[in-house]
């Protein structure tokens, strides 16, 4: 005979798997366009990227993979202007840069050599507030290589 509530454990791990998947399919996505991804690698939903930034450190919290870190807005995009807007009366100070991953693990933070942060990002201010997603544009022959590009978002 099974142990008591064993079944139970497994039944809700199978409705919160489900559920997750639900949100995700519900979710808005973001698309970028590293040269050296298929049109679906280039995808990752709304709802993974939120799940990950909730199961990562905080923005000043340092770890052995060096993420989060600041990201300085240095890259560049339509009209030359930065990937991420900052107005004078905005709470944004800062912000910092948090590896996502498409396939929904979170990404190791506390393991040296650090793990392979793939390419997209999530960008948050000083505050972790979400600010939007980018890629590395897979420069040379690399997908975590070249500077960075702004994802765009689309929902169903």
């Amino acid at each position: 005979m099974p142990k008591k509530g064993t079944n139970n454990e497994a039944m809700k791990a199978q409705t919160a798997a489900r559920r997750e998947t639900q949100a995700a399919a519900g979710q808005p996505h973001w698309y970028t366009h590293n040269t050296l991804l298929t049109k679906e690698q280039n995808k990752i939903s709304q709802a993974t990227v939120q799940k990950q930034l909730r199961e990562s450190p905080g923005p000043n919290q340092a770890t052995k993979s060096g993420y989060p870190h600041e990201y300085y807005n240095e890259d560049n995009g339509p009209n030359r202007q930065p990937l991420f807007r900052v107005r004078t009366n905005s709470s944004t100070t800062s912000f910092r840069e948090y590896p996502v991953m498409s396939t929904g693990k979170t990404y190791d933070y506390h393991n040296k050599p650090k793990a392979n942060p793939g390419p997209f990002r999530a960008i948050t201010n000083q505050n972790k507030t979400f600010k939007g997603v980018i890629a590395h544009d897979g420069d040379d022959g690399k997908i975590n290589s070249g500077g960075f590009h702004r994802a765009t978002e689309h929902r169903k």
